[in-house]
Order: structure tokens, then sequence, then C-alpha cells
């Protein structure tokens, strides 16, 4: 039976005098975040103090009001101590309930025994029914579902849940999925799960083909989202709590937001089938705008309406496009001595033909994508799935879930893992909760992928528990982070060579450059674009069959250099993603890595001319991040 829920309007506040505007307006409740582990990190001089925290909870609860607060971005290990201290501090403070990214704070929670509802913060991704029902069986109050949630899907989804359904109803959009951009952690060490994105998607590009230049502009600037004309099909659908995006927005602007949307819900209530929206306030939404507004997801895939590709009502620009450093002969670290010793080696494949190249290279497990790419792989079926297991000699085969699942792409993901034969298949990498429940329902062992966005201890044990027997560690680890690695829980493996994929957005640039005609006609497959910064730097974008983008870093992942310092802090498990490099370049970067581990394991190292063939290989540019550009051994 669905729990019944009052229509919550949610207004954010970034100070007291915002606060208290939004309550006088009209909220049902604020959400806001402390100075500490929350992701408006840009902003010091916003934010509450814990005294300000007690404060709001006891005016807003004399006003019948409630108060969320956001400890929404991810964690390291250093900062778990104090974190545990936050959360006990805002349980006795009588907030109402956490917003949370990271499972370590459900799992301190837990360990507390802290009575505060959770919910499951926008960033953790929830766009699919069976990632509902996961996080309602662990315990969620509420879900924040992801912006690219459709209407349809928030239908399904709320008929089969009791689970409490919030969704964003006015404010900032990313291009990217949220949670899963990881571009500006890439290219500055500061990544929007930690609160503190450049915002590359502001940035102005050109979109190249082998042919020409096909657009240029502000191309990932996505508009503003506006569902004040659509309020009624949404509480129709399920959604209980519409939540105004601002933190750092004036009170002024707020307010009359939430006088605007709380006229139109109060009508709602009183008579669901009243038509709430009213010209005069819809016109005043529009004079007030700071960007354009587009709709975002709800009805469907956005389209160029959607960007603001001029970048006239762009607010500010946070930062501009900068140089990043590529790999060079003189990357490579001398003097390095083995320690430790790296168990297994996998290695992503893109297609049959891959498989056979590489079983025989002393790789100890192939991992086979289900994103179905369209170029320049065409994704793995449960056909070629099957035939991948007939030919895999005696290397363990194992299968990745998409990044992305919505609905659809649940039941095609469920649809995959039921047709193939699971005798073959050694594990399943999940990279979100949906995943996890689908591939443990079936029956098949787990692992844990990077869209999990595993940055501590706490989260890692959270996950072991769930039955995750190995984790890949977040991409925007730091490495120094990595001397807590014992207390993982989990068999932890991390990405030493590949590209790395900054966003994953469903607005397709590529369509969109060729007049975005009704029907697609699959541009992608029929050449290769990329992005062009203003300083020359270029960007590969990939498409998928859903004709979602992925959009690539410059320059590949190589850490082999680094490969005794990680093992030296206890990975034992290297993966290469390769399922975009051709059979010969596949071949070789894996015996390349064969070749070193086995020396290392020997307690031999001595690589430099390994590298310097990996850079030949590779004259679009390597790279090993910024967050591990100073990496030390660990003492």
């Amino acid at each position: 039976m669905k729990q019944e829920y009052e229509v919550e309007l949610l207004a954010p506040a970034g100070n007291w005098e915002v606060l208290t505007s939004v309550s006088e307006a009209g909220a049902d409740a604020v959400y806001a975040g402390g100075k500490r582990f929350n992701m408006r990190g840009l902003r010091p001089d916003m934010n509450f103090s814990e005294e300000e925290i007690e404060s709001a909870v006891k005016y807003l609860h004399g006003e019948n009001k409630k108060l969320y607060i956001t400890i929404n971005n991810l964690y390291f290990d250093y900062e778990l101590d104090e974190l545990r201290d936050y959360a006990v501090f805002l349980a006795a403070a009588g907030v109402d309930a956490l917003i949370i990214q990271d499972m370590a704070a459900a799992r301190i929670c837990d360990d507390l025994q802290l009575n505060i509802p959770l919910h499951a913060s926008v960033q953790v991704g929830v766009s699919n029914l069976p990632a509902v029902k996961y996080l309602e069986e662990k315990g969620f109050a509420r879900v924040i579902l992801s912006k690219n949630t459709s209407l349809e899907d928030i239908k399904t989804i709320n008929l089969s849940t009791r689970m409490g359904i919030e969704y964003f109803a006015h404010g900032d959009l990313c291009i990217s999925h949220a949670g899963q951009c990881y571009m500006s952690s890439f290219l500055a060490a500061e990544g929007g799960n930690r609160g503190k994105c450049i915002k590359p998607c502001r940035w102005e590009y050109n979109l190249h083909s082998r042919r020409d230049v096909s657009q240029q502009g502000y191309l990932l600037a996505n508009n503003d989202l506006c569902l004040y004309p659509y309020l009624s099909d949404l509480v129709s659908a399920g959604v209980i709590s519409f939540k105004i995006e601002g933190r750092m927005r004036t009170p002024e602007y707020l307010a009359h937001l939430v006088k605007i949307y709380r006229s139109a819900l109060d009508k709602i209530i009183e008579d669901p089938s009243v038509n709430a929206v009213d010209d005069n306030e819809q016109t005043l939404l529009q004079e007030k705008r700071i960007r354009d507004f587009c709709s975002g997801n709800l009805f469907g895939r956005p389209g160029p309406e959607s960007i603001g590709v001029s970048g006239e009502r762009e607010p500010f620009f946070v930062s501009k496009s900068f140089p990043v450093k590529k790999h060079t002969r003189e990357n490579y670290l001398t003097g390095l001595k083995p320690a430790g010793s790296i168990e297994e080696i996998s290695v992503k494949a893109g297609s049959l033909i891959a498989v056979e190249a590489i079983c025989d290279t002393g790789v100890d497990n192939i991992i086979l994508g289900c994103e179905s790419m369209r170029n320049p792989t065409n994704g793995w079926t449960a056909q070629k799935i099957n035939k991948a297991i007939e030919s895999s000699c005696n290397v363990k085969l194992v299968l990745e879930s998409p990044r992305i699942l919505n609905n659809k792409d649940t039941r095609d993901f469920q649809r995959t893992l039921e047709e193939i034969d699971q005798t073959g298949i050694y594990a399943v990498i999940a990279n979100d909760f949906g995943s996890i429940k689908i591939a443990k329902d079936l029956g098949f062992r787990l692992w844990g992928g990077y869209g999990l966005n595993v940055s501590n201890s706490s989260s890692g044990r959270f996950y072991h528990a769930q039955g995750l027997e190995r984790l890949t560690l977040s991409q925007e680890l730091q490495f120094s982070n990595l001397k807590s690695i014992e207390e993982y829980g989990a068999d932890l493996d991390i990405m030493v060579q590949g590209p790395l994929c900054g966003m994953i957005s469903d607005y397709c640039l590529i369509r969109a450059s060729h007049g975005y005609e009704d029907e697609c006609q699959v541009w992608c497959s029929k050449n290769d674009y990329t992005l062009r910064d203003s300083v020359g730097q270029y960007y590969q974008v990939r498409a998928d069959h859903k004709c979602r983008n992925y959009i690539y870093y410059p320059y590949q992942m190589c850490l082999l250099p680094n490969i005794p310092l990680l093992s030296s802090a206890g990975i034992k498990h290297i993966r290469i993603d390769g399922q975009y490099y051709d059979t010969g370049i596949l071949s070789e970067v894996t015996s390349i890595y064969v070749e070193a581990v086995r020396d290392l394991n020997l307690g031999k190292w001595e690589q430099e001319e390994s590298y310097y063939r990996l850079l030949n290989m590779f004259p679009g540019g390597l790279t090993s991040l910024p967050t591990f550009t100073t990496m030390k051994a660990v003492k």
C-alpha cells in the first residue's frame, strides 16, 4: 500500500536572511548546509554554523516547518571522524532529515543508531525503480530523483514504491548526469562531487568533425529548469516534494519563486483538476529569470532549446579553459623499488576479436561493457556475450553495467543478464543501486564499478556488506588517501590505463549540430566528433545507442610508472579500459602491463622503455591526473 504524503514545497537557504524569507514566502521546508560537508564549498561566507542550525531548527519548528541538512558530497577517510561528530550534533539538534550522497554517511548513522531520516541526494543519480527499491530496503525515507528522470519514469517508480519522491522543479541544470561528472576533478582536482566544481560545462567550445567545425559557442551550457507549468502533472505522477534549487541565491529572488510555486501548489492541493498556471505569475517568472528556461528531461530527451549557446544570459563564469599537462618522457619516476604485488589484471574489451586477441596474454579477467556504444563498438548483446563465453579460453569474463540506467535501461540490462549463459560469467560490475539489485536478485557475484564513487573505507565497507566482493575506487580519489586501503573490507581495483569519461549527457551535441531533425540520422556512426576548447584542447565525444553523449578528458590515463607506488599502498588489482582501442593497440598495451606486473611480482622494476612505447602509441597524450601528479611512496 502506498504511503500517504502531504505535498511539500522545499526551498533552499544559504544564510539566515534567506531562511526567514523563504519561510515567510510559504515554503513548507528548508534545506541548508553547514560550514562543512556540503556541496556548496565555493562560498565559505555562506552556509550555517552549528549555532545557526540549532536556531534554524527552533525557528522552523515553531512555524510548523522542517529543516533538512545537506551532507551530500563525497568524503575522504581523514574526514570521517569529524563527519561522525557532525552527524551526532545534527541528530541532537533535531533536524528533520539528512540529504546524503556518500554511503559512508548512511553507515555512520546506522552504526550510531541515530534516529534521523535519510534522503538520497540527487547526486546519487537515481532514475530507475530497482534503485529506488534498493534504497527503500536500506531504510531511506525519501529519494531525490535524478533531474534526468522523465515524467513517465516518475509515474512508474511511484506506483511500485512506498518511498517519498522529491524532484527539482526550478533552478540550475547541469549538462551531465549528477554524480557522474568528473571533468572538473580531472582538470583541476576540484570536483563537483566534492562541492567545488569549476564548471567546464560553461566554457566556450567548437564541435569538430573530420570535415569541419559544425557548431560553436557555449555548447554545454544548460538553461535553467522551470517546471511551473507542469506541477499538476508532477503531483499526479507522485512527486510529494517540489524542490527549488539555489542555496547561493538572494532572499529576494528565492522569495519571489517560493510565492509563485506556493500559490500554484495550493490550488492543486485544493482541487487537483484545476489549471494552476497563472499567466501573470508565469510572465513574472520569465521576467526575473536568470538563464532562459527549459523543461529538462521531463517529456523526453532534451534538445537545442535546452542550451544557452550564446552565453548571453550566463550570470557569471566561474572559470575559463586552461592548458592541462600531459605526460612527457620526463614523467617516468626513477628510483622506485618494488613493494607489494599485483594479483590480477582486468581488461575491458569492445569486441569478440579483441577478446580472442588478449585471452592468452596473461590477463586474469576480461570485462564486457553493457553500455552499447555506437562507435567504434556496437555493444555487447546477449548473443555476443555467449559467443565470448565460448571462446574466452581460461580467462574469467566479467560483465559491467551501463553507468546510466533509467527504467527502460534496467529492463534491457536485466533481459541481457537473463539471456546469457550465467555459468560463463564470473561476476557483474554494478555502477548504481539499480544494477546492484538486478544482478543480486539474479544470483550473480557482484563487483562495484567506479560509478559508485567509492572514496573512503566506510563506504567501501557499506558496499562489501551488500555483497560486493571487489570495488573499483573512485577516479576522484587522491593518492594520499590510499593509506587507509586495508580498511575497505572488499578487494580493491583501480583503473591504470584508458580514456577518462568526464561527462555523460542525455543531450546529443552531435545531433544538435546537424539541425536536430525529428528522426536521428546516426551522425555519430558516420564521423568522429570532438569538442575544442579556447586553448586548443580536444575532448572526444562518443554516443551510445540510447543517444547519450560521453565526453572525454583530452588525454588518456596512464599509471604504468606509478604501479610500484600503487602496490605499496595495498592495491592488488588493476584495470585497463581498452574497449575503444583497436585490436593491435589493445594487445600491445595489455602485454606491456602484464610484463610490468610480472616483473614487479619478481622484485624487479625497469619499465622506462615500456613507458616510452606507450607515449609513442598515444600521440594524443597521456596523463596521470592532478590528484596523482604528486604521488609519493606510502610510508
